[in-house]
């Protein structure tokens, strides 16, 4: 029988071989996972090919918690900071190690090259900022329209802190009436890029909102990074109103300033800049309302100067047709006072020539009637009974009257005849 192993003793050997055959050695990567447990920090770190989140090849890590807290506060006191966090490439000097517990290949990290990771971050930054150029968002937030008076803010900080605090307090001290809609999220740490999002699409959803500020405290540069996410960016790019930030940091910018409408150093400041904003209005409109003053009093002026013109005008117009009227008057009572005359001197003339027309008009009046009367007279004798009857005409009278017609007289009928000289009565047969 061929010799065999405890399972301990086998990997207590590739431990062995492990170790003293793999030198230590830097290794690059993408940081997929950090867990904290007890005495222990875990990491992953990965390589990816281009425009795939699949990985290539994968190492899993391990550091003793002190290192870990050596390692992070190393970080934090350089120039440019930064912290350890997942999605983040860094370049490791680890020692291949071998967990015989498990059975697992794992390496130890023994240092880190900060210089490769800033330099990642700042390719980062730059290809982050170059693709929002590109799409037209770098400067999409700062095109927009800031309100002359932005009293309607929402608010996205941490709750119940000292940026909250200030930033209230320097509004409510204006004087102005700003109203304060805060949405509370994670200033710092993991949770900082999901709790923003959710606070900017909570205030969103408010109506009639003038601008909305993001504000923190001071604190570690590390936590700047923070900031630097491309999806915090590329939402405040496309808010659809003006987004002031306020992150606490007076000489490092972080991505999210660059693409906000205005980025200010702490929550003060930003306060203060919606208070000056509000000042410029008000100054505004006091310099409109002495313009409108003053043009209502130039105005005003000039509508008393051309009333008193008016005045004067029409003075002279009165006078003038009032010296008219006069005259049209004085020639109208001129005018009456001859009219009587007049009037009687031609009445005394239609007298007189009544007086005429009577003296001979009578006579010529009863000739032109005895004239009438006469020829009256002549028809009247012309046309009597007597004389017709003294020609040898008779006319004949019944119990009825003037006989017309032989037709209306019967026979027996008593009939008078009447001539010229008398009557005699006959009987009809």
């Amino acid at each position: 029988m061929e010799k065999t192993f405890a399972v301990s003793k086998y990997l207590s050997a590739v431990k062995k071989l492990i170790t003293t055959q793999i030198p230590p050695i830097w290794v690059n990567g993408v940081i997929t996972q950090i867990t904290e447990r007890g005495r222990m920090v875990y990491l992953s770190i990965a390589e990816f090919a281009e425009k795939d989140v699949k990985p290539v090849a994968k190492l899993d890590l391990y550091m003793f918690a002190g290192e870990y807290a050596q390692m992070l506060a190393r970080l934090a006191e350089l120039p440019t900071p930064f912290v350890l966090k997942e999605e983040l490439k860094v370049n490791l000097f680890v020692e291949a190690d071998f967990y015989i517990g498990s059975g697992k290949f794992q390496c130890h990290v023994k240092n880190i090259d900060p210089n490769f990771t800033i330099g990642e971050l700042a390719r980062t930054k730059q290809a982050i900022l170059q693709r929002l150029e590109k799409e037209g968002l770098l400067n999409r937030n700062k095109m927009l329209p800031l309100a002359r008076l932005p009293f309607k803010i929402g608010l996205i900080t941490g709750e119940t802190t000292a940026a909250f605090k200030d930033f209230t307090t320097t509004l409510a001290s204006s004087g102005f009436a700003f109203e304060v809609i805060p949405s509370y999220a994670k200033m710092q740490g993991n949770e900082t890029e999901a709790t923003v999002l959710a606070a900017l699409a909570e205030l969103q959803k408010i109506p009639d909102l003038d601008v909305v500020c993001i504000v923190r405290g001071g604190g570690s540069k590390t936590d700047l990074n923070y900031f630097d996410s491309e999806a915090l960016c590329r939402a405040i790019a496309q808010f659809p109103v003006p987004v002031l930030t306020g992150i606490g940091h007076q000489i490092d910018e972080s991505l999210v300033d660059k693409v906000s409408f205005r980025s200010c150093i702490t929550p003060t400041d930003s306060a203060k800049f919606l208070v000056a904003r509000a000042e410029e209005a008000k100054r505004a409109l006091r310099e409109v309302l002495l313009q409108i003053a003053t043009a209502s009093q130039r105005k005003l002026s000039e509508s008393k100067d051309r009333l008193h013109r008016t005045e004067t005008s029409i003075s002279i117009l009165f006078g003038k047709r009032l010296a008219t009227e006069r005259e049209r008057l004085s020639a109208i009572a001129h005018d009456i006072a001859r009219a009587p005359v007049r009037t009687l001197e031609r009445e005394r003339e239609k007298l007189n020539r009544n007086v005429e027309g009577l003296r001979f008009g009578v006579q010529k009046i009863i000739a032109l009637q005895k004239a009438k009367f006469e020829l009256v007279e002549a028809k009247v004798n012309a046309n009597d009974p007597k004389r017709i009857l003294s020609r040898g005409y008779t006319y004949t009278t019944g119990k009825n009257g003037l006989i017309k017609s032989a037709a209306s007289v019967q026979s027996g009928d008593e009939l008078l005849m009447h001539f010229a000289d008398g009557n005699v009565s006959v009987t009809a047969k």
